[in-house]
């Protein structure tokens, strides 16, 4: 069905599910314990279009070509993956669907902020980045999440917030 929705578009629908994430992505847990979990679907920029192949093409001139997103394999890290889609049966877990969306988006941010910082010779907050968007399904209900940065006490962290519900991620 995303196949479908995005024909003609420059965007794509790619299944990231059996991927593996890059640890220095992930975030920490206690005793530094990092999670693996990831979403199943992520959207990325076609390269059919002039715009999306130049925007490749500058990249990989930059030296960035080679690690555009949050994964490991060895042709999808080479797309511009952003936003994310977990899906899960009725009785699957809200809460098991958003951990692996967030961690997706996590990773995903924390990518972008780094890569950022290597053309600017300067470290970036998150509140710099722009807010990335998620939906969980579980079942036939649909959960819209907004991810952004901001700073509580001092501390730069990413905020996950849905309509019903906030979930604060250090």
């Amino acid at each position: 069905m995303l196949h479908l929705a995005s024909k003609g578009s420059m965007l794509k629908a790619e299944n990231v599910q059996p991927q593996t994430i890059n640890s220095e992505l992930l975030p920490t847990m206690p005793k530094n314990y990092r999670v693996q979990k990831k979403c199943d679907y992520a959207f990325y920029y076609h390269e059919d279009t002039q715009q999306v192949s130049d925007l490749y093409d500058a990249l990989t001139c930059a030296g960035a070509g080679d690690v555009l997103s949050q994964t490991t394999d060895s042709h999808t890290k080479r797309r511009l993956l952003f936003s994310g889609l977990e899906v899960k049966h009725e009785n699957g877990g809200k809460d098991e669907a958003l951990a692996q969306l967030a961690t997706w988006i996590v990773a995903g941010m924390e990518n972008t902020r780094k890569l950022w910082s290597q053309s600017s010779e300067e470290v970036h907050s998150y509140r710099d980045l722009p807010p990335m968007v998620g939906w969980t399904i579980v079942g036939l209900d649909w959960y819209t999440w907004v991810t952004f940065g901001a700073t509580n006490n001092g501390t730069d962290r990413l905020v996950c917030n849905s309509a019903s519900t906030r979930f604060e991620l250090d």
